[in-house]
């Protein structure tokens, strides 16, 4: 079935090819006009209705913010108490800025690592 589609295809396209240079210079400038025109109308249209479908959504945002309005019990993300909207949002650090300063600590050195290590194996050999 597929093959037959593509063997259709290339004929129409070899005939509709075949066809466009049988036509004299006018007739190709006349049909190359009536393709600029009607894309130009489409491009027109599509251009319309986005701005139709913007105008509907902000039509939209604003019956439903009027509704919320009028409301006496708003839910709750649509109002924030006071003593919330002061308190930073989250922990999250976004700047090097906003870091508090770490309070300085000597690294610990190698001999008290070694003891460490020293001092864990000798509970884990008492524990057994």
């Amino acid at each position: 079935m597929a093959k037959h589609k593509l063997l259709a295809g290339l004929l129409v396209g070899g005939a509709a090819y075949a066809a466009y240079h049988a036509l004299d210079l006018e007739q190709r400038e006349a049909l190359k006009d009536a393709a600029r025109d009607r894309y130009n109308a489409f491009k027109d249209r599509a251009v319309d209705y986005a701005f139709y479908a913007a105008d509907a959504a902000d039509d939209f945002k604003e019956a439903l913010n009027d509704k919320f309005e009028a409301k006496d019990d708003a839910p709750a993300w649509k109002t924030v108490p006071d003593d919330v909207a002061d308190e930073p949002a989250d922990d999250i650090v976004l700047s090097s800025d906003e870091v508090a300063d770490l309070p300085d600590e000597k690294p610990a050195s190698d001999e008290d690592a070694s003891d460490t290590v020293a001092d864990d194996e000798a509970n884990s050999d008492n524990a057994e």
